[in-house]
């Protein structure tokens, strides 16, 4: 039952081949090389250790704030806008209502474009940076450096004005010591470099001039005890300046602007990925404020574009006012008219319902006119055109509305891109296909409002008729009453407008505002603990890819793991290097694994190799005297011990092989002897189709330095042929 498990454990191992991630091997490749793992760990984490101290600190700076929308319409003017949507051509309708976005998603992009992150660098200064070098470390220094560097603005305007053609870049030393400040640099101008000459000053202030404009180097004058103790002694400074604009890309690159959730759109969140917490606060405190401060201005511009819509207009009824006026007084004066009479009250009732009537829809109408005059003004196509500034409320007001957005998005668009640009392309194609939409709308406007005034009209004339003892004169001091009736209520219309207008002048609520303190919620980079594990993996990795590659390049086999990584075939044993002789124990473990081998009448062990020189010959022998020590009768015998009238020299190994007598008198040897050792030829190309017949188990021997891996492969070859009977590897290290 004993030998029937070890046979199994053998058939087993056969089926199993190494491989590169196979534990054992990875094990006592960690074993044998332990110093060199030692050392690539420790250099690793030498490595991680200088990255985590050299390596530019990054931390995630928060801003929240609300968006205030007020430029949100009533479910009125959104009702009539939809409707008059649906009455447009095909195609046109839908490409209106699917271009417009929510006004928070605008909001979004607005406080990502580079033109505002711009104004934030200009404004906070950020365009120059100022690092502090020691022990091979730079550290960002923001509103804490010993110096500050004021740039020109003849400078700052030849860098932006340059910009994308030519990109300028300041970069300047100063060196603090016993004898002053020593200032050297170099003036960039896309890959050209121009140096700037060394210049030592004895104290601050001082100026260094350069093509493009000079510097002001000056003592920083809010610079605390606990700022200053750094800077006591000598210290070096490494100053950087960009232009404005390059120092913008890089920060909205590092920002993302999102939505707190998907029910909450009226909460932005702004994300700043930044190496200075105190600057990356900065930067979204600011990009807030100018983001209110270009909300506002555009604002202004609308009031004051109705501000003077509604006095122009407040100025031409108080001359027709005065018209108006001249000519009552003047009909009255000819028809000594005191009191008008009336016919009856139910004629005069009426009567004044029409009239009240025909005043307001005269009143509209003269709204109309106004506007129909400033949309077809060519000068006016891409400004705002007044809305609700008096009782009119048809439906071009909400296509106004609309119009009046598309204009504000295209300024908006227009602070940072072209007009040649996609998006304002897109926007000013939107604004052309609404124009004449707007005409069609006042004038449908127009026609329905002059269809009512007609039917008021005739209405009235029916009871006017009516008054057969009304005078001529009472009918022409009715038409200049109400006209004058008319012109008073636009006037009275218009002047409440224009308090609405001063209302909004005076509305100082910022349209975004930061509900919460902007702060930083962690340091993103670098991570501490991930770099030294990942310094630690890749110590551990390091060797076993050197040794791998090493492994994989060498033409010989190494040690018994390349055997196994090699080949399936069974391993009997290794015979160690022992300089007292052959090791009884390693060839006393081989006679073993062979034995298990030899059952079912099986007794010819055969031992080969692929080279002279191999030891075959020296393990041959020790293994028949270990066969021989363990009771077995035992023959050993070489291929021309067989043939004993053949010299050495002469003989043929594929002829001794082909020989049928040698099978026989192997067969008599069957006979005699337990087990039969052979010392067989070597396996070349001649006998190798030969060589498994004549055994019943094969020994390959392999020597480490000596034997090639293809020789390996060619033996792994033959076994998958089934020219071999048992093979087996045994590796000589002697």
């Amino acid at each position: 039952m004993k030998i029937q498990n070890q046979m199994k454990g053998l058939k087993t191992r056969e089926k199993e081949k190494y491989t590169v991630l196979d534990v054992n091997y990875l094990w006592k490749l960690f074993l044998g090389h332990k110093k060199w793992f030692a050392l690539s760990v420790a250099f690793c984490l030498c490595c991680g250790v200088a990255y985590i101290y050299l390596s530019r600190p990054s931390f995630n700076i928060l801003g929240k704030m609300q968006v205030i929308n007020r430029r949100q319409t009533g479910s009125t003017s959104s009702t009539s806008t939809s409707a008059l949507l649906n009455q447009m051509p095909s195609g046109l309708g839908s490409s209106l209502s699917l271009s417009r976005a929510t006004a928070t998603e605008n909001e979004k992009e607005i406080l990502k474009t580079k033109q505002l992150a711009k104004d934030v660098v200009e404004d906070l200064g950020l365009y120059t940076e100022i690092r502090h070098q020691k022990l091979l470390k730079s550290r960002l220094l923001y509103k804490n450096q010993p110096i500050d560097v004021q740039v020109s603005p003849e400078c700052l305007q030849t860098m932006s004005d340059n910009l994308p053609m030519r990109v300028y870049r300041i970069s300047l030393t100063i060196d603090k010591s016993d004898e002053g400040f020593t200032v050297k640099g170099k003036l960039r101008k896309n890959k050209k470099k121009s140096a700037i000459p060394e210049q030592t000053f004895a104290k601050l202030p001082a100026v260094i001039h350069t093509e493009i404009g000079n510097l002001t180097l000056t003592d920083h004058p809010l610079l605390t005890e606990e700022d200053r103790k750094p800077f006591l002694k000598d210290y070096r400074l490494k100053i950087e300046i960009n232009p404005p604009m390059t120092v913008a890309k890089k920060f909205v690159k590092k920002m993302n602007v999102d939505f707190a959730s998907k029910k909450a759109t009226q909460i932005i969140y702004i994300n700043l990925q930044d190496e200075s917490i105190l600057r990356g606060i900065d930067f979204v405190n600011s990009l807030v404020a100018h983001y209110n401060e270009q909300d506002n201005a555009i604002r202004l511009e609308e009031a004051t574009k109705n501000d003077e819509f509604v006095n122009e207009r407040l100025a031409k009824i108080d001359r027709e006012l005065s018209l108006t006026d001249a000519d009552l007084e003047k009909l009255k004066k000819q028809y000594k008219i005191l009191d008008p009479k009336v016919d009856a009250e139910e004629v005069i009732g009426k009567k004044s319902s029409y009239e009240s009537q025909l005043v307001n829809f005269g009143i509209q109408e003269q709204l109309l006119d106004y506007l129909s005059d400033y949309v077809k003004d060519p000068a006016n196509r891409f400004e705002l055109i007044p809305v609700n500034v008096g009782v009119y409320s048809g439906d071009a007001v909400s296509m106004i509305s609309r119009h009046n957005q598309l204009v504000n998005d295209r300024k908006y668009l227009l602070k940072s891109v072209t007009e040649q640009s996609t998006q304002v392309k897109q926007v000013t194609q939107l604004i052309d296909e609404l124009h004449p939409i707007i005409q069609t709308a006042i004038k449908r406007d127009m026609e329905s409002l002059q269809l009512r005034k007609n039917v008021a009209q005739r209405e009235y004339n029916k009871y006017m008729g009516r008054v057969d003892s009304s005078p001529e004169q009472e009918r022409f001091l009715t038409d200049v009453s109400r006209q004058r009736n008319i012109k008073q209520g636009v006037f009275m219309t218009l002047l409440q407008r224009r308090e609405n207008i001063a209302m909004e002048l005076a509305n100082t609520i910022d349209k975004g505002r930061l509900i919460d303190e902007t702060q930083a919620l962690k340091k993103t980079k670098p991570k501490t603990l991930i770099a030294l594990l990942a310094s630690l993996v890749l110590g551990l990795l390091l060797p076993y890819i050197f040794f791998f590659v090493r492994r994989s390049m060498k033409k010989n086999i190494d040690s018994e793991i390349d055997l196994k990584l090699l080949t399936r075939i069974p391993f009997a044993g290794s015979v160690p290097f022992s300089n007292q002789g052959a090791d009884e124990d390693a060839f006393r473990l081989i006679r073993n694994n062979l034995l298990l081998q030899l059952r079912d009448g099986k007794k010819n062990i055969l031992v080969t190799s692929a080279n002279k020189g191999d030891g075959k010959t020296y393990c041959s022998t020790h293994l028949a005297e270990a066969f021989t020590r363990s009771g077995e009768n035992t023959f050993f015998c070489n291929l021309l011990d067989i043939y004993p009238g053949v010299s050495a020299d002469s003989a043929n190994p594929a002829d001794l092989l082909a020989n049928s007598d040698l099978r026989q008198k192997l067969a008599s040897l069957r006979e005699k002897y337990d087990v039969i050792v052979i010392d067989g030829p070597e396996v070349d190309s001649y006998n190798e189709a030969l060589i498994g017949t004549l055994a019943d188990v094969t020994c390959f021997v392999c020597r480490p330095g000596k034997t090639s891996k293809i020789a390996i492969e060619n033996f792994d070859k033959m076994k998958n042929d089934s020219r071999l009977n048992l093979p087996n590897l045994l590796l000589n290290q002697f």
